[in-house]
């Protein structure tokens, strides 16, 4: 009975060697360990405000310059807005090759007041578009703007913006 049982364990240790010499070891560890970037929230000026948003775009760029994501798996934006007409915006996310992503903001998740008095908006990115960019480099750029032109008097502020990219290193 004990020649089986150690019969039995000299089989299975064998075959985790095997196994472990055909790759048969953790996947994740070999694809590369899971990691994540994040660009926090904060203000579009850089000190404690916004930018008006009228029917000329305000442009806000900011780079990941220390992420060391190479395989990007998951990605999100959110926009901290104070306005009072959400439909009357659009909003774009520039990429580091200066191709452009539409925001849309009345489709996106609505959380609670950020920063000063905006409520924030945010919403997932397409993976297939951002795996161009290895390690996610560059200058990355939202752009707000405010399709009303009958009134210009602005009505709103992008007080500011994050970004946050989960990936594998």
């Amino acid at each position: 009975m004990c020649q089986i049982r150690f019969r039995l364990f000299y089989a299975a240790l064998a075959g985790c060697f095997l196994l472990s010499g055909c790759g048969g070891g953790d996947p994740a560890r070999a694809a590369g360990s899971a990691t994540l970037c994040d660009l926090p929230l904060k203000y579009a000026d850089g000190l404690n405000g916004g930018y008006s948003i009228n029917t000329v775009a305000q442009a806000v760029p900011r780079s990941f310059n220390a992420c060391t994501i190479q395989q990007p798996l998951a990605a999100s934006v959110s926009l901290c807005i104070d306005h009072r007409q959400m439909g009357e915006l659009s909003a774009l996310l520039v990429l580091p090759n200066q191709t452009t992503l539409d925001l849309d903001l009345p489709t996106s998740t609505q959380g609670a007041t950020c920063l000063i008095s905006g409520r924030l908006f945010t919403q997932s990115l397409p993976i297939s578009r951002l795996q161009a960019f290895s390690g996610l480099k560059g200058d990355w750029t939202v752009r707000v703007r405010d399709n009303n032109s009958v009134s210009n008097t602005p009505m709103g502020y992008l007080i500011g913006w994050s970004m946050q990219a989960e990936g594998l290193q």
